[in-house]
């Protein structure tokens, strides 16, 4: 909300609710199916997406960030 507001549209938390539920883009509980640990691509995986998050906000788009970890 905060880029929202830094680009002169003001906009409440029930506003971006409503819009997440309408695109179809709640909070999902992830589910893992191996054993975490470490994987030979981890670094080229965050790579690629930090590319492509460099794309998007280039062509003006918003990039959401959301912070899976659970809290206990």
């Amino acid at each position: 909300m905060t880029l929202l507001k830094d680009g002169g549209i003001e906009v409440s938390v029930t506003v971006v609710d409503q819009l997440l539920e309408k695109h179809n883009s709640r909070k999902r509980k992830a589910v893992k199916t191996l054993a975490t640990g470490e994987s030979e691509h981890r670094n080229e995986q965050f790579e690629t997406i930090e590319q492509l998050k460099g794309t998007y906000q280039t062509a003006g788009n918003l990039v959401m960030s959301l912070d899976t970890n659970k809290e206990n």
